[in-house]
């Protein structure tokens, strides 16, 4: 081990599990927000559902939306990290300036959740994929002292990001394992979900208790590998598990 690793820099051993941890470590050590890590064009070849790679400290209600309504088709960041390979500073105002309307609707609404400026680090793969890398911050001006000495530690971040996450898809795709599995329970909690049921609302229509309905959703959550109950929910809809 490096003798000067700090809590949040990745070790050699580490997976994507570990992503979220040395993650978190990093934006709170430099008193930031949030993290976000998605690919945007999976490698030639190898195709990639975008949605699995998502890894980020966002509230959930955000990243269920962001992956339902497909976001990332249109958000700002993502069409500029796909041409663009310097990091750049983004946020509301001037940014914005010659994106489309439907593109500064994804803005508008990040901005409901404090996500309103941030550093992105787009990056380009040897197997052609592309992927960006982003630390958030609701202010602009702490967001632009704290980085602007912090490069090095923060394209390491990114790119030891991008590589545990290639790994683990690249490693899906060659052994099959993106198939799925559902029991009848949590398809029915995942199709009742997608019908915008509360847990507790489930728990009605099903006849069970809460933590039960709470059990079987976490449960698809984990096999789909999604993010939230929601992103579940669409996840296991585009794989014909539920309708």
């Amino acid at each position: 081990m490096r003798p000067w690793l700090e809590e949040s820099d990745y070790r050699d051993s580490d997976t994507a599990a570990d992503v979220d941890t040395r993650m978190r470590g990093l934006v709170e050590a430099l008193g930031l927000d949030h993290f976000s890590y998605m690919v945007l064009s999976p490698p030639r070849d190898v195709p990639f559902t975008i949605e699995n790679t998502i890894r980020t400290s966002y509230p959930e209600e955000w990243i269920g939306r962001y992956a339902e309504l497909r976001y990332f088709e249109v958000d700002p960041v993502a069409a500029l990290s796909k041409t663009s390979t310097q990091p750049f500073y983004w946020g509301q105002g001037r940014f914005l300036r010659g994106f489309k309307k439907l593109q500064r609707i994804v803005f508008d609404e990040a901005r409901c959740f404090d996500i309103s400026y941030g550093l992105a680090i787009p990056m380009r793969g040897p197997a052609g994929e592309t992927g960006v890398f982003n630390v958030v911050s609701s202010n602009r001006r702490y967001l632009h002292e704290v980085t602007r000495g912090k490069h090095a530690r923060l394209f390491s971040a990114a790119f030891g990001t991008h590589e545990r996450i290639m790994r683990q898809e690249m490693a899906c795709a060659d052994t099959g394992e993106n198939a799925v599995e559902l029991s009848l329970r949590e398809r029915e909690c995942l199709q009742w979900t997608m019908e915008g049921k509360t847990a507790r609302d489930i728990a009605t229509i099903l006849g069970l208790s809460v933590s039960t309905v709470n059990h079987h959703a976490s449960s698809a959550v984990r096999k789909l590998g999604a993010l939230n109950k929601h992103h579940a929910a669409v996840k296991a809809m585009k794989q014909g598990l539920i309708r």
